[in-house]
């Protein structure tokens, strides 16, 4: 915990009290903040979890209140939920309202029947990694839950899901091979991506919905490639050739992590499509003359 995120911590502890006459169950901060990285550039993102809605008088006092700071209104209603932004001592502090049944559903659902909603992922996620400010001894039982009852059907749809990359030959020759920078770029990132994915199944943990922070969240995960972070930034850093082969190196190297920690999940397809080569009607003639 870095000290510019105990000091937004300690400045969201006083953001409540904005709040106090409300009917609040929890409160939390999430985000960078919460995790203990943030700088001064991070905003404060605070979730308040409602017993009750707000009156229409409430919920007007507060998106008044956040436009006199300097805010404004996101979207949303009292019953549906919303949020607003304020400018409290100089920082950018986002507050969402919601009653805390949506938490328990969005919890209760997915530890029911599974999905790969990264949207859904995302908001568990950053419960877990959040910061309580209020707690009426519900939502800190709610967030062991969610850890502990982590379905293994979850782990199998989320590997399932990222377990698709492209022939080598198919990244090299329409990237490199065209010139084409920015499809080069965008497939490093989207394998990247599917191969972290993979591992929040492996790790069992909920996808963080997104890349930004993500360094974080694998600096905690004990099932991956060794030494993987400095490895995928290197393949972003490198000459295009040598990054492309770390690249695939790494993707073999989580197949193989599959393979040992997830056999429910078959990589022999995946990895029959990441060694396909270039077939033209050429090869195929000299291959039907001599079989």
């Amino acid at each position: 915990m870095n000290e510019v995120s105990k000091k937004r911590l300690e400045q969201a502890a006083k953001n409540i009290q904005l709040f106090s006459g409300f009917d609040i169950r929890a409160a939390a901060v999430t985000g960078s903040i919460a995790k203990g990285y943030g700088d001064e550039n991070s905003d404060i993102d605070t979730i308040v979890m409602l017993n009750n809605n707000l009156t229409q008088a409430e919920f007007d006092k507060v998106i008044s209140d956040a436009k006199a700071s300097g805010g404004d209104f996101y979207h949303g209603s009292p019953e549906e939920g919303f949020a607003v932004y304020y400018y409290i001592e100089g920082v950018r502090c986002d507050f969402g309202f919601g009653h805390y049944s949506e938490t328990e559903k969005l919890i209760y659902e997915m530890l029911e029947k599974p999905e790969v909603d990264l949207m859904k992922h995302l908001q568990i996620s950053g419960l877990i990694d959040s910061h309580i400010l209020i707690d009426d001894d519900w939502l800190k039982p709610l967030i062991t839950r969610a850890e502990r009852e982590y379905p293994k059907e979850l782990q199998v749809m989320l590997v399932s899901h990222f377990k698709r990359f492209h022939p080598e030959w198919a990244i090299e020759k329409m990237t490199i091979g065209r010139g084409d920078i920015l499809y080069y770029y965008d497939s490093l990132v989207e394998m990247i991506g599917n191969i972290i994915g993979i591992l929040c199944g492996l790790n069992r943990f909920y996808h963080p919905g997104k890349l930004k922070g993500v360094e974080h969240t694998i600096e905690r995960m004990k099932i991956k490639p060794k030494d993987f972070i400095s490895r995928y930034k290197y393949v972003l850093n490198a000459e295009k050739y040598a990054a492309l082969k770390e690249l695939f190196n790494l993707v073999r190297e989580t197949f193989d992590l599959i393979d040992e920690h997830l056999p429910e999940v078959s990589t022999v397809r995946s990895r029959e499509v990441l060694e396909m080569v270039l077939r033209n009607k050429y090869h195929a003639a000299a291959e039907a003359a001599c079989c």
